[in-house]
C-alpha cells in the first residue's frame, strides 16, 4: 500500500513538474519579449527567480538559450555573423570565486542599458544593429547617428565590429521627459525601458541624443593579447570604454564589489551588478562559448527584493554642501529581512522627472545590502510635483541648478554647519563626539565654527548634558591630538565638493604643500592625468569658499603636515623623464607612478613625443602605446629595469 502511494505521488510530482516548466517557459519567454522592447511587466528579480525555477527543473530548456527576444515585425532585420550572447550570472561570492581560480581577471561595472553592434569599413560607421535574439537584431543606424559616443568616424581605416551598451543617464532621463512631454509624448517610465522603445520607433528619433554608449568589445582586430588591451584599443579610437579593473588574485573581487555597491547608490549611471572577464585572450578562446553566453565571462549580481508602496509624504533634507535632498516617506514595508519606511529620491530633477508626490505607488528595491532604491512609478495619483521655496533649516530662498535644489547660505545654514564640523571631525577622526553630542554642543552655543573645537576646554564639556570628569577630559584630548595632521587629512575635513581623500593625495603629489594647493588654477589641475575640467573647477571654486575657514584653523594651532620628499623639485634619479606603463605590472599601476613621481619623474597616460620612457612585462604587446613608443623610438624598460632604479633611491 505504501508503494503505491509513493508511486502515485511520485507521478503527480512528474506531471506538476512538466506543468510548471510548460507554464515557465511560456512565461520567461513572453517576458522576454516584454523587456527587450521595453515595456518590462514585472520586475528583473521576479523574472530571475522565475529562470531560475525553470533551470532546476529543466536544465536544458531551449528557451533557456534564447537570448534577448526576436526583433519586432516591423523592423529591419540584421544577422550577426557573430551571435551577441548573454551572460552567466551568479548571486553567489562563492561561486565567483570558483569560477576564477587562479586566472587574473577584468572588472566592469554592469550597465542597464541596451546591448548594440556598430560595425564599420574602412573606418565608417555603415550599419547599428540591437541584440534582438543574439542571432538576429534591428538596424537602428538612423538612430545611433544621433548618439554622440557611437563614433561615426574612426581615426584609422579599419573594418571592425563594436558592441557595447547604450543607456540613459538620470540627468539626460530628466532632460529627455521634458522634451517629450513638450511633444505631447507619453512620459516615460524609467531610462532603460525609454533607451529600447526609443530604438525601436520610426519617429522622433532626434531624442536618441539623449543617450550615451559605452564600448567593451572589438572584433576583427588581429594581435590583441588581453582584455585590458582591448579597453585601451577602444580607448585609443575615441570610444567611450566601461571603467575597467585587472584584478590578479581572487581576494580582490570582494572589494571590487565593494566599490561597485558604492557605484550603485550613486545612481547617475544605472549600474545593476558587475561582470569579470578573463584577461589572456587566448584563454577566452581556449574556453569558448555555450549557445547561450560566453563561458569566460561571468555577471554578478546581488540578489534583488522589490515591494510596492504608497509615498506618505516627501521630506527634504539640506546636506554639509547646502544641497535639499528629497526623501520619500513611505508606506512601512518588509524588504530583505528590513522593515523600509524611507526611499532615497537623489534630486530635485528626480522628483521632476517621475512626477512624484504624495499618494503615488512606487516600486523599490533592495539588493544584498545595497540601500533601498526606487524604481519607478506603478500608479501615480493626479496633480503635479512639489518643490520647496525655503531651506528647511535656514528659511533662505533655494536655487536650481539644473539638478539639485541649493541653499546657497552657507555661512549661517545650521545643517550647512554642523555638517561641515561633522565632516571635518570624521576626517581628521576625532572619537567619542556623536552627532547627537554635536547638535548639544551647537545648540547650547559652546561652538558655532569647526576651529572653535580646538579652543573649547574641559570645563565647556562639563556643560553637556551626562558628561562626567573622565569623559570630559577625554573628548578635550581627542580633539587636542588632531592639531598635527596629514595634509590630505586636513584637506579633506573641508569637505569641498567632488574631493575625496584619495584625489587629495594625488594633488598633493603634483602640489606638495597646503600653500601651493591654495594657489591652484583649474587649468593646472586639469594637466593632472584623472582630473576633467568639471571636478578641476569644482575643487579650485571649494578651496576659495573655504579660504576663511583654512585661515581660522591655521590660527588656533592645527597644522597639517606632508611626508618630507626625498628630493627637490626637479631632483632625483628619474627627475626629467617622463614615463608610461602599458600592460600589467607586479604591483598595482597607482604605485609604481607614486614611485616614479617620488624619484622625480613624471607619469603620464599616452604615449607622445613627450614620452622618455616606455615601462611594460610584456615585450611583444601589440597595444597602441607599444606600437606608439616603436615609431617614435622611445626606449622600453621592463618593470625590473624601473625597479633596479628604483631600489637605489
Amino acid at each position: 500500500m505504501d508503494l503505491c502511494l509513493a508511486k502515485a505521488r511520485s507521478c503527480m510530482k512528474t506531471q506538476y513538474e512538466r506543468s510548471r516548466v510548460s507554464e515557465l517557459a511560456h512565461e520567461v519567454l513572453k517576458q522576454k519579449q516584454f523587456y527587450y522592447a521595453g515595456k518590462p511587466q514585472i520586475s528583473d528579480a521576479k523574472y530571475d527567480a522565475m529562470e531560475s525555477e525553470l533551470r532546476k527543473l529543466s536544465p536544458s530548456h531551449p528557451v533557456l538559450a534564447y537570448v534577448g527576444a526576436a526583433p519586432s515585425a516591423t523592423s529591419p532585420r540584421i544577422t550577426h555573423d557573430v551571435p551577441m550572447l548573454s551572460l552567466n550570472k551568479t548571486y553567489k561570492v562563492d561561486d565567483l570565486h570558483s569560477w576564477v581560480g587562479e586566472e587574473p581577471i577584468v572588472g566592469t561595472p554592469k550597465v542597464d542599458g541596451n546591448s548594440l553592434s556598430l560595425v564599420y569599413e574602412d573606418g565608417l560607421l555603415k550599419l547599428a544593429k540591437t541584440r534582438g535574439d543574439g542571432r538576429v537584431g534591428e538596424d537602428v543606424t538612423d538612430k545611433v547617428f544621433w548618439i554622440a559616443d557611437c563614433v561615426p568616424k574612426l581615426s584609422k581605416k579599419l573594418s571592425i565590429e563594436v558592441r557595447g551598451e547604450v543607456y540613459c543617464s538620470a540627468h539626460k532621463f530628466a532632460q529627455l521627459v521634458e522634451e517629450m512631454l513638450e511633444r505631447k509624448l507619453e512620459r516615460p517610465t524609467n531610462p532603460r525601458n525609454i533607451v529600447a522603445g526609443m530604438l525601436g520607433r520610426k519617429n522622433h528619433i532626434d531624442l536618441c541624443r539623449y543617450f550615451n554608449f559605452f564600448a567593451f568589445e572589438v572584433i576583427g582586430v588581429d594581435g590583441l593579447k588581453t582584455e585590458m588591451d582591448k579597453f585601451e584599443f577602444l580607448d585609443n579610437l575615441g570610444f567611450s570604454v566601461l571603467p575597467h579593473k585587472l584584478l590578479k588574485k581572487a581576494a580582490e573581487v570582494e572589494t571590487y564589489l565593494e566599490e561597485i555597491k558604492q557605484w550603485m547608490d550613486d545612481d547617475e549611471i544605472g549600474y545593476d551588478g558587475a561582470v569579470f572577464s578573463y584577461n589572456s585572450l587566448s584563454v577566452q578562446s581556449r574556453l569558448g562559448n555555450t549557445s547561450h553566453h560566453p563561458r569566460f565571462k561571468m555577471s554578478f549580481k546581488w540578489p534583488g527584493l522589490t515591494a510596492r508602496s504608497k509615498i506618505d509624504k516627501i521630506e527634504w533634507f539640506p546636506s554639509r554642501l547646502g544641497i535639499i535632498t528629497p526623501v520619500a516617506v513611505i508606506e512601512p514595508v518588509a524588504l530583505s529581512g528590513a522593515t523600509i519606511t524611507n526611499v532615497t529620491l537623489h534630486n530635485a530633477e528626480h522628483v521632476k522627472a517621475y512626477n512624484l508626490k504624495r499618494g503615488d505607488l512606487i516600486e523599490i528595491i533592495r539588493s544584498g545590502e545595497v540601500i533601498p532604491k526606487f524604481l519607478h512609478v506603478v500608479t501615480p495619483v493626479e496633480g503635479d510635483f512639489d518643490w520647496p521655496v525655503k531651506c528647511p533649516s535656514c528659511k533662505s530662498k533655494l536655487e536650481f541648478d539644473g539638478v539639485r535644489l541649493k541653499c546657497l547660505n552657507s555661512d549661517e545654514c545650521p545643517a550647512q554647519r554642523s555638517g561641515f564640523i561633522l565632516n571635518w571631525m570624521r576626517a581628521v577622526e576625532i572619537e567619542d563626539i556623536s552627532e547627537k553630542r554635536l547638535e548639544q554642543m551647537l545648540s547650547m552655543g559652546l561652538i558655532e565654527a569647526v576651529h572653535e573645537l580646538y579652543t573649547l576646554s574641559v570645563k565647556d564639556f562639563l556643560k553637556l548634558p551626562a558628561t562626567k570628569d573622565k569623559m570630559a577630559e577625554k573628548l578635550y584630548k581627542n580633539i587636542q591630538a588632531t592639531k598635527k595632521v596629514p595634509l590630505a587629512k586636513f584637506l579633506n575635513g573641508l569637505g569641498i565638493e567632488g574631493a575625496g581623500l584619495r584625489t587629495w593625495e594625488k594633488i598633493i603629489e603634483h602640489f606638495p604643500g597646503l600653500e601651493a594647493i591654495q594657489r591652484i588654477t583649474a587649468e593646472e589641475l586639469v594637466e593632472v592625468e584623472g582630473f576633467a575640467e568639471k571636478s578641476a573647477e569644482q575643487i579650485v571654486s571649494g578651496l576659495k569658499d573655504r579660504k576663511d575657514a583654512i585661515k581660522q584653523l591655521l590660527k588656533v594651532g592645527v597644522t597639517p603636515s606632508v611626508q618630507k620628499a626625498k628630493f627637490a623639485p626637479g631632483e632625483g634619479p628619474l627627475a626629467g623623464k617622463q614615463f608610461v606603463i602599458t600592460g600589467a605590472l607586479s604591483m598595482p599601476r597607482e604605485t609604481i607612478e607614486k614611485m616614479i613621481r617620488e624619484a622625480g619623474g613624471k607619469a603620464g597616460s599616452a604615449v607622445s613625443k613627450n614620452t622618455s620612457v616606455l615601462v611594460t612585462n610584456e615585450g611583444d604587446s601589440s597595444s597602441s602605446k607599444m606600437k606608439k613608443a616603436k615609431e617614435l623610438g622611445i626606449p622600453i624598460w621592463t618593470e625590473e629595469a624601473l625597479l633596479t632604479i628604483l631600489r637605489g633611491v
